[in-house]
């Protein structure tokens, strides 16, 4: 039993690391391709498509 408290002592640890770095790095969490709400297949031309879409300062042609 002692063995398992340690481990998910440390799991919970870990966890709260992670944590704090997102809410530090203060960016929204996303997806393997192309984040939430966007259809986007996971080629590389399409998550280069999807980059650009999400880029404010980039203009569509």
């Amino acid at each position: 039993m002692k063995t398992f408290l340690v481990t998910a002592l440390l799991f919970a640890i870990a966890m709260a690391a992670m944590a704090v770095g997102v809410i530090f790095s203060n960016r929204a969490l996303k997806g393997s391709c192309g984040g939430t709400g966007l259809d986007c297949t996971c080629s590389a031309e399409a998550r280069r498509k999807c980059a650009l879409s999400r880029d404010p300062g980039h203009e569509s042609s």
